[in-house]
């Protein structure tokens, strides 16, 4: 069975946008990975800890050297790292080398003329791997 990716696209703050998406996947109850890497990685794991006051998502910079807990948030610059085929969110600007092994992908695309030449290289690159795709606008 093909993966299904959806494309959240034109996304005012793509971190901002990931810790909504990421919030209503645990809501679902499904595993979730979330691929960032460098200072996205730094500001996303900042953010989740200040992104709703009302609300705790659980969360950690994961090194594969724990086990991880369930219901917990793991983000890592591998996916292939990842304990679980679940849901992959991707904040990389490129395809995870392994995306295709995930239940589910979700990439998240901002307005910036470089991310949207990113996205557009990674929804073909989905498309031509046989990907389910499909496509969300992100703006608020």
């Amino acid at each position: 069975m093909a993966v299904q990716v959806s494309f959240y696209t034109d996304a005012a703050d793509p971190l901002v946008y990931a810790c909504r998406l990421i919030r209503r996947a645990l809501t679902a109850g499904k595993p979730v990975g979330v691929r960032a890497q460098g200072s996205d990685a730094v500001r996303l794991d900042e953010l989740l800890w200040s992104f709703d006051a009302a609300e705790f998502i659980p969360h950690r910079r994961w090194d594969g050297t724990t086990p991880a807990a369930f219901g917990e948030v793991l983000l890592v610059d591998d996916a292939s790292r990842l304990p679980h085929r679940g849901l992959l969110l991707n904040v990389g600007d490129d395809m995870p080398d392994d995306a295709l092994r995930f239940e589910r992908v979700l990439e998240v695309i901002g307005r910036d003329p470089s991310a949207v030449q990113a996205g557009r290289a990674r929804y073909r690159a989905y498309q031509e791997a046989g990907a389910r795709l499909d496509h969300f606008s992100a703006a608020s």
